[in-house]
């Protein structure tokens, strides 16, 4: 593997704790605007990967990492896209991986298979929790929340991997866990969404949806929403779990649905985008694709980044569901869209990855 010297002796002085000789991972956490310019975007950069996209694209200081489903971790710069690390997992990973600080969260398969929190500055392994876990972790505070498929979420200490409590569900689960600052929502196969109260693991409440849960919920303030199997999207008290309201859509969600300016957006299978009143759930517009969207959108500052199996990113307003911009991707979307630092950035099945901004 050959590394540019200008780029590594430049993130080496950044680094001064990590090696250098398989690459950089760190480089500092430095503060940046988490809000891409208004589209039109431009194409930055564009780089081509071993394998499709596992998870969307992660901000990490001045570099975005990418996990492929070949268990290949990249580095790259974010302004410039110039590859500065590349990492090969030994076992086969099996969900998107979670970056909180020095530490990535990453699920692995096999005789080994474990959740593995490997330490990106040291770049080691710091811990590991044997057990097949290929639902993304969540982390709050100094607490990392897996699950399994079967249903059991465990509260595993940040620091050293070691269980502070287990809650079995004894269903199966298919979207990760969101956790606010005192409960953990997590959404089962048979329709039922639970709070819990995420320093033990206690129930708070139950509210039963129907149907699977099939996106992970949205929370902002009093609020929470969630799309089902059946195509039902709803919204509930955070406190209480009460339904405010609830629209049948008909259509498969997206794993994630996105919030900007009072507008709730769900991709669906029908190869729409939907924008929903925040509050009321009444329908405001929808945006047709030619294609299937399994690809997660993102809202920020009024706009919808959203990619779709017709092989295209688009941007659409949240106020009136007008196309604003689009782009021609190589390859069609599954992965979620990110905005990385003040980017947006996508990869494709056909193993591209590009990051959009303003020149």
């Amino acid at each position: 593997m050959v590394f540019l010297p200008r780029v590594v002796g430049l993130l080496c002085i950044v680094l001064l704790l990590g090696g250098c000789s398989s690459g950089v991972f760190y480089a500092g956490e430095l503060r940046q605007d988490p809000s891409p310019s208004v589209p039109p975007l431009s194409l930055l950069w564009q780089q081509k990967m071993d394998a499709a996209p596992l998870g969307p694209a992660l901000a990490a200081g001045p570099l975005l990492l990418q996990l492929s489903t070949a268990a290949t971790l990249y580095a790259y710069e974010q302004q410039n896209g110039e590859r500065v690390g590349k990492r090969g997992y030994a076992d086969e990973v099996c969900s998107a991986p979670t970056l909180v600080g020095d530490l990535l969260l990453v699920s692995t398969l096999g005789n080994d298979a474990a959740v593995v929190a490997w330490d990106r500055r040291q770049q080691k392994e710091r811990w590991r929790y044997a057990g097949t876990y290929c639902i993304q972790t969540a982390v709050r505070g100094d607490t990392a929340y897996v699950t399994g498929e079967g249903g059991a979420l465990r509260a595993l200490d940040l620091v050293n991997g070691e269980e502070l409590w287990r809650q079995r569900l004894a269903v199966r689960v298919r979207v990760a866990p969101v956790v606010s600052d005192e409960e953990i929502f997590l959404g089962d196969g048979k329709g039922i969404l639970r709070a819990l109260n995420r320093f033990d693991g206690e129930e708070i409440w139950r509210q039963d949806l129907g149907s699977g849960v099939r996106s992970a919920v949205v929370a902002e303030g009093e609020w929470l929403w969630v799309g089902t199997a059946a195509g039902r999207v709803a919204a509930l008290a955070k406190e209480s779990g009460e339904l405010r309201w609830q629209v049948e859509l008909a259509a498969l969600p997206t794993e994630h649905l996105a919030l900007t300016a009072g507008v709730l957006a769900v991709g669906t299978a029908d190869r729409r985008l939907y924008g929903l009143d925040s509050q009321s759930g009444e329908q405001i517009w929808s945006f047709a694709t030619q294609g299937a969207i399994r690809s997660s959108p993102v809202g920020v500052g009024g706009v919808f980044y959203c990619a779709s199996s017709d092989e295209y990113l688009y941007a659409v307003e949240a106020e009136s569901g007008k196309m604003l911009w689009k782009f021609r991707l190589e390859g069609a979307v599954i992965e979620p869209v990110a905005l990385v630092g003040g980017y947006v950035a996508v990869a494709t099945e056909k193993k591209v990855l590009y990051v959009f901004g303003r020149r």
